[in-house]
């Protein structure tokens, strides 16, 4: 990410930053040890001094009554997040099969979103939080529509299809994220 820092952009770029929660999640758990991130500083550590339109953020809700001590957890975060302007949550509830959790409809919502963000011109630039190679085709749909992609990610997470479909690759890692996390 130290060499995204240093590019030079028009700042008059909008940029929209959708961030798939859980495949984030993951990510900071394992490369960072830490999930408690500050989702303001690293929505403007992403957009780089470009006009930040919004962030969507993406999650599946875990079942209250399967799950209460988890999701009151959820919750107190998700409300905390619904404090922070210009981010939108967006979530499905999970499913659950054989008491076995399955996150169902995110991803449609995120290809959804983006594409008709940018089909609406409401962005210049889409930042994709996400390793899903599943969102290779979206993204070049919005290439095709005039628009520029970025994918930000931890490098085990990184997918050849969705780094293909991208303008540019955004490696994140513990380093370059020091300053994002709440103390």
């Amino acid at each position: 990410m130290s060499d995204f820092l240093k590019l030079k952009y028009d700042l008059k770029d909008r940029v929209m930053i959708f961030v798939d929660g859980s495949n984030l999640y993951h990510g900071l758990k394992s490369e960072c040890g830490n999930a408690h991130l500050d989702f303001l500083k690293f929505s403007g550590l992403l957009a780089n001094k470009r006009k930040l339109i919004r962030t969507y953020f993406y999650t599946s809700t875990l079942d209250a009554k399967r799950e209460p001590e988890k999701a009151k957890s959820q919750q107190r975060f998700l409300s905390a997040l619904r404090e922070i302007p210009y981010i939108t949550i967006k979530h499905r509830a999970l499913i659950y099969k054989a008491e076995k959790p399955f996150e169902k409809g995110v991803d449609i919502l995120i290809a959804t979103d983006m594409l008709t963000n940018a089909l609406r011109d409401c962005y210049d630039t889409a930042i994709l939080v996400s390793g899903d190679g599943d969102f290779a085709p979206v993204l070049e749909e919005i290439t095709r529509a005039g628009k520029q992609i970025e994918n930000a990610v931890f490098i085990s997470s990184r997918s050849d299809a969705l780094v293909s479909a991208s303008d540019l690759f955004i490696e994140l890692n513990k380093n370059d994220l020091t300053g994002c996390f709440k103390p």
